[in-house]
């Protein structure tokens, strides 16, 4: 499954686009990642899935690290990329198309495509970032994908909660529950937590779910998948919002998410109150540095004046 070498490889800032890698090679992680991604696709699939003829969309393509491994895959199937990052499309356009259709996609949930365009969408860490527009968007995939179609995402889950947040896991406190909501996308972007009861509740009224793992690794922080197959019935954002009836943790949940917030509000505040006092700090600091250094560059002055003041008056 590996890439041909034909396709270039994204360089500089494009390359950080793929998160945090520490000390690892920008490049080895942008090659691994999207090979193993694709061995997941492969491995997650329905058993009678098959390539032949099929419209396929990565959703959040980034720079390509999942679409090159589909490169040999083109000859029998058609592949879109789409990403809200222009940068990104830009360098895919020229780099990736053809045989790959890339188009720039927007927050608002809406693509290009007429209804039942796609036989498969996948998104890699996609979902795991919507918030208030989740259930939108989860409607335009419905909307685009064939009957019988299927939708593949990761999620935060039980395998991200602690190490994300510090929150030990409990599943009948967390339904949909988003945080930092607006947050920059250069420190980390707003970030969303799902319970497999609250998928099987809300996303399983307009698909079959096929699959639900809580985290792709046991034991290892790591992401949930979710595998779901299209059923044919028509929907509104409110039919996907509204609790699900008789379910106690639909409240629990919304109970723990304002405490969630309250505390979110509480570091981020803290953390502002920091960023201010080192502000004032490094302001002082860069006074006292202009300061001194007019006083060294003015010194020759001080000490011409000086003298030829007093040679004036001798």
């Amino acid at each position: 499954m590996a890439a041909p070498a034909s396709l270039p490889y994204p360089s500089g800032k494009l390359l950080g686009r793929i998160g945090p890698m520490g000390d690892e090679d920008p490049l080895g992680v942008y090659e691994d990642s999207g090979r193993s991604h694709r061995q997941m696709l492969d491995d997650f699939l329905p058993s009678d899935w098959d390539w032949e003829g099929k419209r396929v969309l990565d959703f959040g393509c980034g720079v390509g690290r999942v679409l090159r491994h589909f490169l040999p895959t083109t000859e029998v199937a058609e592949f879109y990329g789409c990403d809200l990052d222009a940068a990104s499309v830009e360098w895919l356009q020229r780099s990736f198309s053809p045989p790959f259709h890339i188009f720039e996609s927007s927050e608002e949930a809406a693509l290009p495509q007429e209804d039942g365009f796609f036989d498969l969408i996948y998104a890699f860490s996609v979902y795991t970032h919507f918030t208030d527009n989740w259930a939108g968007w989860l409607l335009e995939h419905h909307r685009v994908l064939a009957d019988g179609g299927i939708l593949f995402a990761t999620f935060l889950g039980e395998g991200m909660l602690e190490p994300l947040t510090g929150e030990r896991w409990d599943e009948d406190r967390i339904g949909m529950n988003p945080l930092l909501h607006g947050f920059p996308w250069d420190r980390g972007g707003p970030l969303a937590f799902n319970s497999p009861w609250w998928l099987r509740a809300h996303w399983g009224r307009g698909f079959e779910i096929l699959t639900l793992m809580p985290r792709v690794e046991p034991d290892v922080e790591s992401h949930g998948v979710i595998v779901a197959r299209k059923k044919p019935v028509e929907l509104t954002i409110a039919d996907l919002t509204a609790l699900e009836p008789g379910e106690p943790r639909e409240i629990t949940a919304l109970q723990h998410h304002v405490d969630q917030l309250v505390e979110e509000s509480r570091k981020l505040r803290a953390e502002n109150e920091a960023r201010q006092g080192d502000i004032e700090f490094l302001n002082g600091a860069l006074g006292d540095v202009e300061a001194s250094l007019s006083w060294r560059v003015t010194a020759p002055l001080r000490y011409a004046k000086g003298r030829f003041g007093r040679g004036a008056k001798g």
